[in-house]
């Protein structure tokens, strides 16, 4: 998960090269020391309480905000049937008597608390929508602002904003081809402009992550595609086994509130011929498939590791009929989320 800059934690010990910190009297994580993240001394209050709420319509996205007195951890997951979203807000009490809704929200349907331990809060935002297009959670100051995106007006491509990400690059080769020694790096490059060429000709707007043999550090793909409020993320990989006989087809997601838009795809993709199902991947702890502000999914298209799958990836053919199973994946979960 992501913590925000300037949170304070209580840290109970040290685990090899982990802090340990308590966010509750009940509840303990583990932080990367060395993670790059500069630690400080803060001081800690023992008890925070929540201020007013607000929740107002913007461009693009409704946002709540939760006043506390302190930046304080918070964990966020979503669910489905009914499409909501959970924060836990640790070491706080519930102070909360004021929750205001403005008129012309068109994500958030409702919003309610629970104290569900002494020191934790339960958010629930309850959606409007049958399906999550996407949240981020954020800090300004000591308020904690929760931005839930509208879901899309058109249920096609046209005008959507797809990113194509792919796989590896640079010193970054990825797997190997068993019988060729070709490299994943060269061929996901090799699938992402074909699914681009797809996807563009269907009228969406096409942002690749990399569009030449360039090294790229997964948290740097994620931060850049965030910015770009995208529709949908589609990372393209290449797969590899320990055995030549596995292969197959595969896709992959982190949330459950997004495996939709993976099993859509899975879909379509096993009507290629000669491509097999390896299967649909849940909570897949992959840095690019980890933000909850956009839909995302990881396609591993076949394996390098298996002769007939290497020589299916060498083909520019195979690779057009993949870019179109992609993109038919995606137009049906655009119609039906």
């Amino acid at each position: 998960g992501y913590i925000d800059t300037g949170i304070v934690l209580r840290v109970a010990d040290t685990l090899g090269g982990l802090y340990t910190v308590r966010l509750s009297a009940n509840r303990l994580a583990y932080l990367d020391l060395n993670a790059g993240s500069k630690v400080v001394p803060a001081n800690w209050q023992p008890v925070v309480t929540t201020a007013s709420w607000r929740a107002k319509p913007g461009a693009g996205y409704d946002s709540l905000t939760i006043g506390l007195g302190q930046k304080l951890p918070y964990t966020t997951h979503m669910l489905l049937h009914p499409a909501r979203i959970v924060l836990h807000l640790y070491g706080v009490q519930a102070n909360t008597n004021w929750i205001t809704q403005l008129q012309g929200l068109k994500a958030i349907a409702s919003l309610d608390y629970r104290q569900v331990e002494t020191d934790v809060v339960e958010v629930t935002i309850g959606l409007k929508d049958k399906y999550h297009s996407g949240h981020q959670v954020m800090y300004k100051g000591n308020t904690l602002h929760v931005l839930v995106k509208h879901a899309a007006a058109s249920k096609g491509l046209h005008r959507k904003t797809i990113v194509v990400d792919a796989g590896h690059g640079g010193s970054n080769t990825g797997a190997k081809g068993v019988t060729t020694g070709i490299l994943e790096k060269e061929y996901t490059l090799l699938f992402a402009k074909a699914l681009q060429r797809e996807l563009t000709r269907k009228g969406a707007s096409v942002l690749m992550v990399r569009s030449t043999d360039t090294a790229i550090d997964n948290k740097d793909r994620v931060l850049w595609a965030t910015t770009q409020n995208p529709d949908a993320f589609i990372s393209i990989h290449l797969n590899a086994a320990g055995r030549p006989t596995v292969r197959g087809t595969s896709t992959y997601y982190k949330h459950a509130a997004f495996s939709n838009l993976s099993q859509a795809i899975l879909r379509q993709l096993l009507k290629v011929d000669q491509l097999e199902e390896f299967g649909l991947i849940g909570n897949f702890n992959f840095q690019p498939v980890q933000p909850t502000a956009f839909p995302s999914t990881l396609v591993e298209v076949a394996f390098l590791s298996n002769p007939q799958d290497e020589a299916m990836i060498m083909q520019a053919d195979f690779r057009k009929k993949v870019a179109k199973a992609i993109r038919r994946g995606l137009q049906q979960w655009l119609r039906n989320p």
